[in-house]
């Protein structure tokens, strides 16, 4: 059974924030809520939060354009450049068995 799940993990110096993601309806993932955060120091959650992220993921969330818009507002940014230049940002793919 090919399982298809992915998320996003944007890591901070203080925390790490894990977005779920879905596909749109031209197949495209986008990251959407509920966002999971958990200190850098945590290090024994941070697989209970990929976990859950991972659960959520393409789970029938309808994700558009403002979707994400959303994301970038829960990490007070105003645009996907800065947020890929002010953190460190990776996507986990079940779908492909890859890191993105």
């Amino acid at each position: 059974m090919n399982i298809k799940k992915q998320i996003t993990v944007c890591k901070t110096d203080a925390e790490i924030k894990i977005y779920p993601e879905s596909k749109n309806e031209l197949g495209l993932w986008i990251a959407h809520p509920p966002c999971f955060v958990v200190s850098v120091n945590d290090v024994r959650n941070i697989e209970c939060m990929i976990n859950t992220a991972l659960r959520y993921s393409n789970s029938g969330v309808l994700v558009t354009e403002e979707t994400a818009k959303n994301v970038l507002k829960e990490m007070c940014v105003k645009s996907w450049n800065i947020l890929y230049k002010s953190h460190r940002v990776f996507s986990f793919s079940l779908a492909e068995k890859k890191l993105l």
